[in-house]
């Protein structure tokens, strides 16, 4: 009868050593994969954080560009005009003096026209003369887009899901914790106190 019991007592105890072994290798693997997700998630919110510096500097630079462009078109615009102008007071002129300066001040203006028309491309004005300013902005913001990354809330939406990867692997490990001290109890306690032992071992199950 001594013998039974003694049996019964280490295959109980072998049990629990079986489990404990168990959950402590299930408990490792989920803090691994729990400090894998920190770490990603770590990771995510300095490229998100990048990614914002970057783009911040890309709408800062695209936009000044845009703008000098513009600034370019407006004095070709206003040199253009002038040499309209003059060129009809020009026609309207009759003395070769007056003629004379009002042809150089037609070639001056002529000449900072093509000059400014440099400094901005062809392709943003419009028909009706005014230049395109949105359409600019627009391209040379997404041609940065294609060469950089400036996406700040797919990294953003990656990191919170790292992190709520990270939260329940944390709760799995605490989970696990406190199975394995079920374990060691059920293991710990007196073969007379059977209850205590099932219980403990039934917890931790």
């Amino acid at each position: 009868m001594a013998s039974d019991t003694a049996e019964l007592k280490d295959r109980f105890k072998t049990a629990m050593g079986v489990l404990i072994a168990l959950v402590a290798l299930v408990t490792a693997v989920a803090a691994w994969r729990a400090s894998g997700a920190a770490r990603s998630a770590g990771f995510e919110d300095y490229y998100a954080l990048t990614a914002t510096l970057r783009e911040r500097e890309t709408r800062t630079v695209t936009t000044a560009k845009a703008y000098a462009h513009y600034a370019g078109f407006t004095n070709y615009a206003v040199n253009r005009e002038l040499a309209g102008l003059l060129e009809e007071d020009h026609a309207a002129t009759k003395t070769d003096a007056q003629k004379i300066i009002l042809e150089y001040q037609i070639a001056e203006s002529e000449k900072l026209a093509a000059t400014n028309r440099n400094f901005f491309s062809a392709r943003y004005v419009k028909r009706s003369g005014d230049y395109d300013l949105t359409r600019e902005l627009a391209e040379e913001y997404a041609d940065a887009e294609r060469h950089h990354d400036l996406d700040t809330d797919a990294h953003l939406e990656r990191s919170n899901k790292q992190d709520l990867k990270t939260f329940a692997f944390v709760q799995t490990v605490i989970l696990l914790g406190v199975t394995l001290l079920c374990f060691t109890f059920a293991s710990a306690f007196h073969p007379d106190r059977r209850i205590l032992r099932w219980s403990a071992a039934l917890g931790g199950t």
